[in-house]
C-alpha cells in the first residue's frame, strides 16, 4: 500500500531536526557548566532544567515545523528526564489506512517507525545516558496517538 511508504518517512523525518552520532552542541556547552560530568551523566538538575527551559522558549519561536508533507511538529518541549513532542498527521489518507489496517496496528506501526529513529528523538547524548523517555502524541483527524518511548529500547 502506498500510504506504509508514506508513514515510514513521514514517522520520522524528524530526523530532519536533528541528528547526532556523538556529543552534541547542548552536551558540551552542559559539560563546560558541569551540569553533566564527562559520562554525560547529570550531575546538576536544577541547571539542567534552566538550559532546558531556555532552549524550549528559544525552540518555541520556530515551531510548528512541517517535517514532509504529512507530518507536522508543532510542540516540543525537553525536560530533565523526558521530551515530550506534539505532532499532527496531515495526509487525507491517513484515516483510511489507519481504518483498514486497524488501530492497534497502526500504532504499532507508528512505534517501529518511532524506535527505528531513536537516534534523532534522543539526539543529545545526556538524553541518551540518562534514564529519558520521549513522550509523543501523533494527531490525525480521527485519532490521536500516544507513544512513549525509553531510550533503553533503543539501540543507538
Amino acid at each position: 500500500m502506498k500510504f506504509k511508504t508514506i508513514l515510514a518517512i513521514s514517522i520520522f523525518s524528524i530526523s530532519s531536526l536533528t541528528t547526532s552520532s556523538f556529543a552534541s552542541e547542548v552536551d558540551e556547552y552542559l559539560q563546560q557548566k558541569n551540569i553533566i560530568d564527562a559520562q554525560y551523566k547529570i550531575i546538576n538538575k536544577q541547571y539542567l532544567k534552566d538550559v532546558l527551559s531556555a532552549l524550549n522558549d528559544e525552540d518555541s519561536r520556530v515551531l510548528p515545523i512541517q517535517v514532509d508533507q504529512n507530518t507536522i511538529i508543532e510542540k516540543m518541549q525537553l525536560h530533565t528526564d523526558h521530551i515530550e513532542i506534539q505532532g499532527l498527521i496531515t495526509s487525507e489518507d491517513f484515516a483510511q489506512f489507519a481504518q483498514s489496517t486497524g488501530q492497534e496496528k497502526t500504532k504499532q506501526l507508528l512505534t517501529e517507525g518511532l524506535l527505528d529513529n531513536c537516534s534523532s528523538i534522543f539526539n543529545h547524548e545526556f538524553q541518551r545516558k540518562n534514564p529519558y523517555a520521549a513522550n509523543i502524541t501523533l494527531t490525525s483527524q480521527k485519532k490521536s496517538y500516544q507513544i512513549n518511548l525509553k531510550n533503553t529500547q533503543c539501540t543507538f
